[in-house]
This record gives structure tokens, sequence and C-alpha cells, in this order.
């Protein structure tokens, strides 16, 4: 009997066919692959988001001011609340008692002012980060010192309001040491702070939370 063979025709369809089988499987598994991606990122920039949204939250709450202080030494009060350019670009600083001591024999206590602020992001230039500031020592300039680091990364908005409970409404400018603030509320009951970042896909995406403060007078006992 004669074997009878495929024909060159009959080769190059099932090449064919092959060659769109493998291209749809690869493309499948492309696809699953770049979604995976996109959730994992979406996934740890909620977190690093989160994360510092509830950091700034529970420091905030733990604010002080006391009039406990050398008065020679001091031309003001050295532990303030002090909120600047609240709707957009916020610069907030802050003492407060939710210092942790990162080593056993430093020489610190719970105290400390913080400071958040947004600014350019140290490797790239054209994106901006929300920047928290730690100074466990108080003294008389409270704009330097301390240990600065990004805590979270691609802000577009840093958003934070300030309650006047005398007018009963939000403030984007609060100094606890001003002039303003003499025989009325030193720091507001509460706080209001939005974060806008942007997601996978260049969309903002906005995080919003409130912080109530405990001690609005100052601590004097």
């Amino acid at each position: 009997m004669n074997a009878r063979g495929f024909t060159l025709l009959e080769v190059l369809i099932a090449v064919a066919i092959l060659g769109l089988i493998g291209g749809l499987t690869w493309k499948t598994f492309d696809g699953a692959y770049s979604m995976k991606a996109r959730i994992e990122r979406a996934e740890e920039r909620d977190q690093m988001v989160r994360g510092a949204m509830n950091r700034l939250a529970r420091e905030v709450s733990m604010t002080f001011l006391s009039e406990h202080y050398d008065r020679k030494r001091f031309r003001e009060r050295p532990t303030l609340f002090r909120l600047r350019d609240g709707r957009r670009d916020a610069d907030l600083i802050f003492t407060s008692f939710a210092h942790e001591r990162l080593h056993v024999d430093a020489k610190e206590s719970d105290q400390a002012l913080f400071e958040y602020s947004v600014g350019p992001d140290p490797k790239d230039g054209s994106k901006r980060d929300l920047f928290r500031r730690v100074k466990p020592l108080l003294d008389e300039d409270p704009e330097r010192g301390g240990e600065k680091a990004v805590l979270a990364e691609g802000v577009v908005a840093f958003s934070v309001e300030a309650w006047e409970p005398k007018d009963r409404e939000w403030r984007a400018e609060w100094n606890s040491n001003g002039a303003d603030r003499t025989g009325g509320v030193l720091v507001p009951p509460r706080v209001r702070l939005i974060l806008t970042v942007r997601d996978e896909e260049g969309k903002e995406k906005t995080y919003t939370t409130q912080s109530k403060i405990f001690l609005t007078g100052p601590l004097d006992f």
C-alpha cells in the first residue's frame, strides 16, 4: 500500500492554527498578569495612603499645649498648633504626645513636634510627596531640625481644615500662638484631613478622614 503524507497546504494551515492558538493563549496570560500587577499596585497605594492618614490622625488627636516653659528663654509658647494654606498644599505643625522612642537609651519622651507638608519627590522632581518631620526636642525654632521622611508618594493635593466652634465653620489657617486666638479656643476640637493621589490610570483618588483633638486647652498643672 502506498502511504499518503500531508500536503504542504495542510502543514501551513496546521501551523497557522497552532500559532493562532498560541497567540491567544499568550495574550490571555499577559492580560491576566497585567491585571494582577495593577491590582497589586492599587493595593500598595491604598495601604500606603491609609497608613499615612491613620498615622497623621492618631498624632493629631494627641496634640497638646503647655504653659510650663521657661519664659526667659522662649518669647512664645514652644508648644503649638499651626496650620497654613490648608485648602490645597497644607503645612501643618503641632506638638503631640504621640512620639515613639526607637532606641532604649534615647533621651526622648512621648512629646515631640510634628510637621506634615507636601514637597518635590527626592528622586523625581516632577512628582510630589507627603513628608513627615519629627523633632523630639522642643526649642525656639520649630521650623528647623528633626528627621524628615517621605510618608506618601504621588500626592496631588494635601488639605487640612480645622473646625472653629465659635463660628461653626472649617478654617484653612490656624495659629494657637496668634493674636486672633487670645481669649478663644487655642486648639481646634476637630481636624479634617484630605489626601489626593493619582491611581494607575492617572485619575485622581481622594481619601478623607477626621481626627478629634482631646486637649483643646493648654496644660497648666
